[in-house]
């Protein structure tokens, strides 16, 4: 039920994209830029001038995996500091037409029958994110197979169900196996539930989901279609109980485990306008967003801004030169007219920030806190449980900057959490 207030209904209407955007292929990039998030250069375990395959573990032994997408001779190794204040090593390869493989990454032909630790080692191996604390062991209590898009100007998944909707049986089997997971959820738009007649799987439960942001949210649907709490891995250990897979990810598992193929190939959503016309594309991870741009013919106009991951819970990005990763869903260009300015105004204490908050914060005393550097108080205030969702600034008519107050919050009380 909506809140009627002052300003209007709450929570907002944003719908999500369920209509179909066919999948255009784009070419390799002469140039692939691969990213390793909490990394540096030293643990590299490549030098500048090497020949690297595609599935070949770059990262120095014993420091984890860090695995090329493309075949080709490596011309840098560098390192950056990324929006989330996290440090990343960068390796730029120069790509040749013809992968050459990796033979450490192998097929499996049965998988119904492959021990489940065995299946979970080759999707962490064929580069496949999000398996983290299920490898350290967290138990998970539901896996939910999500087919709803996080973004509304996104249609990955909402066209992968469209298309694929007869291999999400095996990937459910396979994967509810490797995880142990003691309950299985299909999360599907309401919308379509029609693809649902495509999938049989008797260990699945199949949820029509109400298709308006934010329920596709991995943390929105860990609270109300799972056991409570998304699972993730921080720095001082796993929390959670639920895991979210993406239905992309879900198909390409089956297709790269029985290919014996690793990971490299991403869905993106391209818009060149704030309600223009979808395109999907399908890149290599590595791929420049200036490949997408092009392929598109739209420019960054001066003053226009470059989003990566959607306009509520995506980020801006200050170069076109940003690679596609693993997790790149969507690229969205707005023009200057377009683009959202934030104000140092006072809150009106109207309080819809609050009242459209998904997991219930006091969104305008923690903004507030946030300004003024009394993190003590938004620790008190549960800011290291904000999902970054967006609808507060969606909804402010001060045009405060809440999301980014919170999400500072966010990073100080955990911080300061780890450290004690």
């Amino acid at each position: 039920m909506g809140l009627r207030a002052f300003c209007g209904d709450l929570p907002p209407r944003i719908p999500y994209w369920t209509g179909a955007v066919p999948v255009e292929s784009l070419p390799l990039p002469q140039r692939a830029t691969l990213l390793w998030r909490e990394a540096s250069p030293g643990d590299v375990g490549v030098a500048v001038g090497d020949s690297v395959q595609t599935g070949q573990n770059l990262a120095r032994e014993g420091t984890g995996l860090f695995m090329s997408t493309v075949t080709g001779t490596v011309e840098e190794i560098d390192s950056l500091q990324g929006a989330d204040a996290v440090e990343y090593a960068v390796v730029g390869i120069k790509t040749v037409e013809v992968d050459s493989y990796d033979s450490s990454i192998n097929g499996i032909e049965d998988l119904a029958n492959t021990a489940p630790e065995q299946i979970l080692a080759m999707i962490i191996r064929a580069g496949f994110p999000g398996f983290d604390a299920v490898v350290q062991g967290a138990t998970v209590e539901t896996l939910i197979i999500s087919a709803l898009d996080q973004e509304p100007l996104t249609a990955v998944n909402a066209q992968v169900l469209l298309e694929r909707a007869n291999d999400v049986s095996d990937g459910i089997a396979m994967l509810s196996r490797a995880t142990g997971a003691k309950k299985v959820v299909v999360a599907i738009p309401h919308n379509s539930a029609h693809a649902a007649d495509d999938i049989s799987v008797d260990q699945a439960e199949i949820v029509k989901v109400r298709a308006t942001y934010p329920n596709g949210l991995p943390e929105i649907l860990a609270k109300k279609q799972g056991a409570g709490l998304l699972l993730t891995t921080e720095r001082n250990g796993t929390v959670g109980n639920t895991l979210v897979v993406s239905i992309e990810h879900l198909v390409g598992m089956v297709s790269c485990l029985r290919e014996g193929r690793p990971f490299v190939n991403k869905i993106v959503t391209c818009c060149g306008k704030s309600g223009g016309e979808l395109k999907n594309i399908l890149v290599r991870i590595g791929t420049p967003v200036s490949m997408a741009l092009d392929n598109l013919d739209v420019k960054l106009p001066p003053g226009g801004k470059l989003i990566i991951n959607g306009p509520m819970h995506g980020y801006a990005c200050f170069s076109d030169e940003q690679p596609m990763t693993a997790t790149s869903d969507s690229v969205l260009v707005q023009k200057p007219a377009e683009v959202h300015r934030f104000e140092s105004t006072a809150c009106m204490n109207c309080g819809r920030c609050s009242a459209v908050c998904p997991v219930n914060l006091e969104v305008n005393l923690l903004g507030r806190f946030s300004e003024y550097g009394i993190f003590d108080k938004c620790a008190e205030l549960g800011a290291e449980n904000c999902i970054e969702c967006g609808l507060c600034v969606y909804v402010c008519p001060a045009r405060r900057p809440l999301l980014h107050l919170l999400a500072h919050a966010r990073f100080v009380v955990k911080e300061e959490t780890v450290e004690k």
